[in-house]
């Protein structure tokens, strides 16, 4: 029992090791080399510590696949109970060291400008903070609590509400809310809520028709109309061929985020998958892989072909409510893009 790790694992090829752990070799080192210091245990007089390669290893093994704890333990030669210690050992690390530092929404002046500058050269969408969106991810609901937790796909899950920015790296995570809630309830309960609604963003703007286009979110249809988060118009028969145009483009920039969850998903399939944890590890998890999705973006560790599998599409909730502003800005944005094509 552990040999696949002492004798198989030494003699993979780079591919074969991605394949297994879901990450570069490069990726995973660096991770051993900024972790290891804080993962690490001493030895006692009953038994000799893990490895901090295996302890990382382990974890990363048990989040990029849909294997069970007794599967892994067998792998790695330990016991279910250790698998599952480590596990929960590498994400509570992952969240103290790096939560707030990769994982961060762009507030100062060079954040901002790098931001908007990312959406403007990739897709010509100016003054975009973010893409947002929200995402179910399967779990175990609480005793009690389970028509809480019940969403409109028929199954039990958590939200995650996230915003991402043109490189695919998630800049504002919120983890929890019961899958019975909507994206803009959730939305409207965060911190993110407020923040964008601070007068710093009104700095970064164009001006279209006399009107100013300031720093916004930009997101589909479940969520409310305002001029710091623009929606698409509302689908229907003999739609205007500018409001179209603008669908199109505000599409392109907000594809973003379906891409970083989807590359998230299909990367670390333990949130892929129904998770077997009580909500509070759940919730644990996912933060942490959302945090590894962001290290292996910037490390220039991109997910394999193979990976980026489509995510099942399902009908959202929309929701109709805009304000007099946010219409008159996305009406502005509207013109913007007529006389600036593609």
């Amino acid at each position: 029992m552990g040999t696949w790790w002492t004798e198989i694992v030494p003699l993979m090829t780079d591919k074969q090791f991605k394949e297994n752990f879901r990450i570069k070799r490069s990726t995973f080192d660096d991770l051993v080399r900024i972790v290891g210091p804080h993962i690490s245990k001493q030895d006692t007089n009953y038994r000799a510590a893990i490895p901090v390669q295996k302890r990382i290893a382990c974890a990363l093994y048990i989040l990029g696949s849909t294997c069970e704890l007794r599967a892994v333990s067998n792998l790695f030669g330990i016991g279910i109970n250790t698998a599952g210690i480590l596990l929960h050992d590498f994400c509570d690390l992952m969240i103290d060291l790096f939560l707030h530092k990769l994982i961060k929404f762009p507030t100062t002046d060079a954040e901002i400008r790098e931001t908007i500058q990312g959406f403007f050269t990739k897709f010509d969408y100016p003054s975009c903070l973010g893409s947002l969106d929200g995402t179910h991810i399967q779990i175990k609901p609480p005793l009690g609590a389970e028509p809480d937790y019940y969403n409109y796909k028929k199954y039990h899950s958590v939200i995650m509400l996230a915003t991402v920015n043109s490189d695919l790296l998630f800049t504002y995570i919120n983890v929890g809310a019961p899958g019975r809630c909507n994206d803009s309830s959730v939305y409207s309960r965060c911190t993110l809520y407020d923040v964008v609604r601070n007068s710093i963003y009104n700095n970064y703007y164009i001006i279209e028709n006399n009107v100013k286009i300031c720093a916004h979110l930009i997101a589909d249809s479940a969520f409310g109309l305002h001029s710091t988060l623009l929606k698409p118009y509302s689908e229907r028969s003999n739609m205007p061929k500018e409001e179209c145009l603008f669908n199109y483009r505000l599409s392109r920039a907000r594809s973003t985020v379906e891409r970083a969850f989807g590359t998230m998903k299909n990367r670390f399939r333990c949130v892929h998958k129904k998770m077997d944890y009580d909500i509070n590890n759940s919730i644990k998890i996912i933060k942490a892989v959302a945090i590894m999705h962001n290290i292996c973006i910037m490390s220039g560790d991109y997910s394999d072909l193979d990976w980026d599998q489509p995510n099942p599409i399902y009908k959202k909730q929309m929701f109709n409510s805009q304000t007099a502003h946010g219409n008159l800005v996305r009406q502005a944005l509207t013109a913007y893009f007529v006389k600036n094509p593609l």
